[in-house]
């Protein structure tokens, strides 16, 4: 694009660092960086602040602006927190109730949380008008229902928000369907995928590179060449994987930049190696969608 001036890397210096320890001090908050990603408040009380999420929505904005932006979001963040939320009450708290899928990485430990494929975890949140938070498993024990009957009330009011947008576009060489969606809560929808596309005994392929976007390709190729069948799978993967990982950099809300089959309603991530600039399938990913001999699936494209 030409005419549009270029915009400060939020990265490339420490100002939003800087802006976050003087907005949490200025709320009464120790600030300290635990790792590169990651800011520890302490003080009324004790929360994580992703940076990666900040820094994607900073990049999008003038540098001026970044004094808001980041005094809006600690000060969400913490009031969130602070603000008494009767969550023992489980007539009241169940309407507010959603399952949000997050990186594996910002389970710290005590969420009411379970595995959802590999590098991703289903949490449960309590949604208000200000504020997202997950929910502890120490709360969730006090309420009366089983952790599956917690996950299904959770995942039953996503569906009750509403339904994503879905259109085809094409990847490159591939044709997709892409669900989107102005909502914390889209990657949730994997959940009922076939809801929302014919997908055929082998499955698809799907990214989900950050929390308002989900890309889809069914693996329909009835082609009788097994060598030909490897070839649309790997040609898939590789344009899936390529936009998946320039999606999950830019943000905001970075899921993962892999690339996952969607079967039977379960996905299980595809660790693709690369040889001569072309995609090679796992192997056991390639003998279910074309069956063909250990030679012929070795062959990239």
């Amino acid at each position: 694009m030409t005419g549009r001036p270029a915009l400060p890397d939020p990265s490339a210096d420490g100002t939003l660092d800087s802006l976050v320890v003087l907005v949490a001090e200025s709320l009464g908050y120790s600030c300290r960086a635990v790792s590169g990603e990651v800011m520890l408040l302490e003080g009324p009380t004790r929360l994580h602040v992703g940076m990666r999420d900040l820094r994607q929505i900073a990049r999008l904005i003038p540098r001026d602006d970044w004094p808001a932006l980041v005094s809006d979001h600690i000060t969400t963040l913490t009031t969130a927190l602070e603000e008494p939320l009767d969550l023992w009450d489980f007539d009241l708290a169940r309407h507010l109730l959603r399952t949000r899928l997050y990186q594996s990485a910002a389970d710290i430990g005590g969420l009411a949380a379970r595995p959802f494929a590999e590098g991703l975890i289903e949490a449960v949140v309590v949604d208000t008008p200000t504020a997202v938070r997950t929910v502890t498993g120490h709360e969730a024990a006090g309420w009366p229902v089983s952790a599956d009957a917690l996950f299904m009330l959770g995942r039953a009011n996503v569906r009750d928000d509403g339904p994503l947008r879905v259109d085809e576009h094409d990847l490159g060489q591939v044709r997709v369907a892409v669900l989107s969606g102005w909502t914390a809560y889209t990657a949730t929808h994997l959940a009922w995928l076939e809801e929302y596309l014919q997908i055929g005994a082998h499955g698809a392929l799907v990214t989900v590179p950050n929390r308002s976007l989900v890309i889809v390709h069914p693996l329909r190729s009835s082609d009788p060449s097994p060598r030909v069948r490897y070839r649309a799978a790997a040609t898939a993967a590789h344009e899936l994987h390529s936009h998946a990982r320039n999606a999950y950099e830019e943000g905001p809300g970075s899921l993962s930049p892999h690339v996952y089959w969607w079967r039977a309603g379960a996905m299980s991530r595809l660790d693709l190696r690369y040889q001569d600039g072309t995609a090679v399938l796992p192997e056991a990913f390639a003998a279910v969608i074309v069956g063909a001999s250990r030679s012929e699936r070795a062959e990239p494209l």
